[in-house]
């Protein structure tokens, strides 16, 4: 029974080494820190089809220990269910070793959940500020967001952005990039009855900037958006849309 317990805690000791202390490179996948709610939850599993992150890569070991570092001071919690922001993953030789999905009020790596500080949050955005941006997801076009449209997703975002260029003003358009986030659902006539939430994602622009063009995309998707009919779709069938439009300039071409 004692050399059982010795090579468990060999074996144990081994598997968490690379982890803690061989880790080569660190990719950060962030979308948001803000408390967004959403009809369903974005798990660690599903982030990356559902979000339109921006992904970071990270080879500085001082950096990587100091997040490290920082990860082992969070306080313990007990399991709970919120929305991914942030997806970290810790390579070693191009090997994943280590994960955490997280928002602003919670971290979940290896099993255990964990409370996001401000710190943490922090030592974070001073990373991604100092590492390399490898994927920027220029025209976020993931498969099934917009295919419900009538006429394709393709000609949905062409009159988005149409739509976009001609009621924002250029000041705005040109004050960084927008991510669009909406849910919404249509009757089986492919009428759109109800918009559940509109979110705008642009950190240089203000409340009231971003509460106006919330209610231009809302009026644009209630107004001028009619979905493909289906006889089939229920009540409970949601719409959901991801998009962003570059800053810069008006249309993407």
């Amino acid at each position: 029974m004692k050399k059982l317990k010795i090579i468990m805690l060999f074996c144990l000791l081994f598997t968490e080494c690379p982890a803690k202390q061989e880790v080569d490179s660190l990719y950060i996948r962030y979308f948001s820190w803000e408390d967004y709610k959403q009809p369903h939850i974005i798990t660690c599993n599903n982030f990356e089809d559902e979000m339109p992150y921006t992904e970071y890569c990270v080879s500085d070991r001082s950096e990587i220990d100091r997040l490290l570092g920082s990860m082992r001071e969070l306080p313990k919690t007990s399991d709970t269910v919120f929305c991914v922001g942030c997806k970290l993953l810790f390579l070693h030789k191009g090997m994943i070793v280590k994960k955490a999905c997280l928002n602003s009020e919670y971290v979940m790596t290896g099993g255990q959940s964990y409370l996001c500080t401000q710190e943490f949050m922090n030592t974070i955005n001073d990373i991604m500020h100092n590492g390399v941006i490898v994927n920027r997801q220029d025209r976020y076009l993931p498969n099934k967001y917009g295919d419900e449209y009538i006429h394709g997703r393709e000609a949905l975002f062409s009159e988005l952005e149409a739509y976009y260029a001609k009621h924002v003003p250029e000041s705005i358009r040109k004050n960084g990039d927008t991510r669009i986030v909406v849910y919404c659902k249509s009757n089986k006539k492919g009428k759109t009855t109800k918009i559940e939430r509109v979110r705008i994602y642009n950190t240089n622009l203000s409340d009231s900037q971003t509460k106006d063009i919330e209610q231009l995309i809302y009026r644009f998707f209630m107004k001028k958006v009619r979905w493909k009919p289906d006889e089939t779709r229920m009540e409970s069938d949601w719409i959901t849309i991801y998009y962003k439009i570059e800053g810069d300039q008006g249309i993407i071409p």
